[in-house]
């Protein structure tokens, strides 16, 4: 099991950070998971997520996750059918 993001914490990280992209109708474009988990104690603690979105014309979502401390990456391809 991965350990949670929070720098220096010994836990188990059981709670997966995903990002999703909708329409309207709450449909997905693409959903990845990320690399990036976090515990039971860390996951309802609170935060600021920053979004910084850079556009690439390679059909994949690429996600950089960190709370200081490692970034955890994760490259996933887009499989949506409009």
């Amino acid at each position: 099991m991965p350990r949670c993001l929070i720098p220096n914490c010994p836990n188990n990280g059981q709670n997966n950070i995903t990002v999703r992209l909708r329409r309207e109708d709450t449909s997905a474009i693409w959903a990845p998971n990320s690399e990036g988990y976090l515990c039971d104690t860390h996951a309802d603690e609170g935060y600021t997520i920053d979004v910084i979105l850079t556009p690439v014309a390679t059909r994949t979502i690429t996600t950089n996750v960190s709370a200081g401390g490692q970034i955890a990456t994760r490259t996933t391809n887009i499989i949506h059918h409009p």
